[in-house]
């Protein structure tokens, strides 16, 4: 076999091991800008009983109404947080669990085949670069993963060549998409999985089932009689324009490429993937469940997609990993010894990259302010509450009950291009009693640290290293 271990207590160890440091690396971790946005979108879900935000009051009408957002995530987002209440911690806790979850689900799908290839393929996934980044980030893209893993782990108990329950897999699929409608791609894969494998009737039966619960993320506009203004909503939102323009689409497309290549926390396991479908032989090609899977998925995100950042890696992981392990515990005999000692290098060098991933979360971890002790900080300068201010978004956090915030994001979106003079002028024009820079440099109007004392009808109280607060005379 290409990973040759008589026994099993070292794969078992450096897993345990690496989980260890990664539940470690949830402690205080460092906020992400995305932490704020679907915190806030779940808060006025639970208080108002609908989505709408004040972080973006002004944005494409978001103030009133959401209607174009990640549903299932924010839903179920909505759910954990008001039994835990809305802080840091709390808005990461679901793509935790669902990391967790994932990672059960690869033992499980495992676990007809070798232990080795059971605890190799767990070990692979824990240790991809974007998994160890993101398993405390609240976006949902693990979620939809999960949802999407799920499907295909149901597609993929046959029972006397039979795939098992086609219309719970579509259900799967298409709460993926209900989480993520980058999830489509599980429903596109399912349908081509099932027209392959097992021909027209499951299919069918998927793409029904799969299509009415996707449906579901038009009830809340039907509801109200806003379907036109969720239209509106998806045209103008920032995050889908790339799709609309055929040359930014063509731009993604042929750079599509990056999105499996970004840096050390995608290359190890995309490398790793590479030599394994070079090398692999039979266990290599299509008629391998997984790669046929996978390459479904890759073609039809490559399709679908309007950007390759590098969080939508983590859609395709559990399948990566599983493609590799599968490859390098193939016990067929015609392996070249080389072939072999190249698999253990390749799987050593592999987790000392996973390890400094890690060590790259804890330093950081350490070395950046914790956002909510850093808040009550800044809020010993702003005696005045329940005022309106203009501030980072992610000064949500321990604050939403004692300000009224405008995000800096929002005057990034809107006014990026405005001067500091112009920008403090449109701030008196909404009377925010304080302006608060970003020293965390997360997708926010900039005012620099070398800003005047006063601008306009603002005069600064208080600076440290990474920000200022001026307020309103």
């Amino acid at each position: 076999m290409l990973f040759p271990f008589s026994r099993l207590t070292l794969l078992k160890a450096g897993f345990f091991f690496l989980l260890g440091l990664l539940v470690l690396s949830c402690y205080q971790r460092t906020e992400h800008f995305d932490d704020a946005w679907f915190a806030e979108q779940s808060y006025w879900l639970v208080r108002d009983g609908w989505v709408r935000s004040e972080l973006f009051r002004g944005l494409n009408g978001w103030e009133d109404r959401i209607y174009v957002f990640h549903k299932l995530y924010i839903y179920a987002s909505a759910l954990v947080m008001s039994l835990i209440g809305f802080s840091l911690p709390a808005s990461k806790l679901l793509t935790t669990l669902c990391v967790l979850t994932t990672g059960y689900l690869i033992w499980r799908y495992n676990r007809r085949s070798s232990a080795l290839e059971q605890w190799l393929a767990l070990l692979l996934y824990a240790g991809c670069g974007i998994v160890i980044q993101y398993i405390a980030v609240n976006r949902p893209e693990i979620m939809c993963a999960l949802l999407g893993f799920s499907s295909y782990y149901v597609l993929s108990q046959r029972t006397n060549q039979a795939t098992g329950r086609p219309e719970l897999a579509g259900l799967l699929a298409g709460m993926a998409a209900l989480t993520h409608l980058n999830g489509l791609i599980y429903v596109a894969a399912g349908l081509v999985w099932l027209l392959v494998r097992d021909g027209l009737r499951p299919a069918i039966r998927f793409a029904i089932v799969s299509g009415l619960t996707l449906s579901l993320y038009t009830v809340d506009a039907l509801w109200d009689g806003q379907i036109s203004l969720m239209i509106r909503q998806f045209i103008h939102d920032p995050a889908t324009q790339a799709n609309f323009s055929l040359a930014d689409k063509w731009r993604i497309m042929l750079d599509y490429h990056q999105l499996f290549f970004h840096g050390y926390a995608e290359v190890p396991l995309s490398v790793l993937v590479l030599l394994c479908l070079l090398a692999g032989g039979q266990s290599a090609r299509l008629r391998n469940p997984t790669v046929l899977y996978l390459l479904v998925l890759v073609v039809n995100f490559w399709l679908l997609t309007k950007s390759n950042f590098d969080f939508y890696y983590i859609l395709f992981a559990p399948w990566l990993a599983l493609v590799a392990a599968n490859v390098l515990t193939d016990s067929r005999a015609d392996r070249p010894r080389w072939q072999r000692r190249a698999g253990v290098a390749v799987v050593v060098a592999y987790y000392g990259l996973a390890l400094f991933t890690v060590e790259q979360v804890l330093v950081e971890n350490r070395t950046v302010p914790y956002m909510p002790h850093y808040n009550a900080m800044l809020a010993q300068h702003m005696p005045r509450k329940h005022t309106r201010i203009i501030a980072p978004i992610g000064f949500f956090f321990d604050q939403m009950e004692t300000y009224h915030i405008h995000g800096l994001s929002y005057y990034s979106a809107r006014h990026g291009h405005a001067s500091l003079a112009e920008f403090f002028q449109l701030a008196d024009q909404q009377q925010a009693t304080y302006v608060v820079s970003d020293g965390y440099e997360n997708a926010s109007y900039v005012i620099p640290m070398n800003a005047p004392e006063r601008v306009g009808a603002y005069k600064r109280i208080f600076r440290d290293q990474m920000t200022s607060i001026y307020e309103r005379q």
